[in-house]
């Protein structure tokens, strides 16, 4: 994807200024040769390089899926999404996507009492590392903890 300077509401840092020729850049060989700065291209344009990547089949699931709840949820696939690694992501972001049984509850319970308690789903949340969360964000969730048997 091509991107125009004139079109980004903030000029870019000098390093990443002199990649551009003629006023233009592309954005997805600079990201693969400089590294990613999705947000910071999503919050100065309104280039989605996201929807191109995953329209042309070269958007990262599995190390780039965390970027799809925080910049663009609605091109969120919740089958290709990365749920072990960035389930956080949707808790924070993007909660009208969450699904209690994608979500990987082991790692990041706390993320849904923080972020979306409407979520919380007392059998799934990760009690032994997590119950401090619980107490601190939702103490009204307390009684819902599961009696040791």
């Amino acid at each position: 994807m091509i991107i125009e300077l004139d079109k980004l509401r903030q000029v870019p840092c000098n390093k990443w200024l002199r990649l551009f020729e003629d006023g233009k850049l592309n954005v997805q060989k600079a990201f693969e040769d400089y590294g990613v700065q999705y947000a910071w291209l999503y919050k100065n344009s309104d280039y989605d390089l996201i929807a191109w990547e995953i329209e042309n089949e070269c958007f990262n699931w599995w190390k780039d899926s965390w970027l799809l709840a925080y910049c663009c949820p609605d091109n969120l696939n919740p089958e290709l999404f990365n749920w072990y690694e960035d389930s956080w992501a949707v808790a924070e972001h993007c909660a009208e996507h969450f699904d209690k049984d994608l979500f990987n509850w082991e790692g990041y319970s706390h993320y849904v009492v923080k972020h979306c308690p409407e979520h919380f789903d007392p059998k799934l949340y990760n009690w032994k590392d997590f119950s401090w969360v619980v107490e601190k964000y939702c103490p009204e969730l307390l009684h819902l903890k599961p009696k040791k048997i």
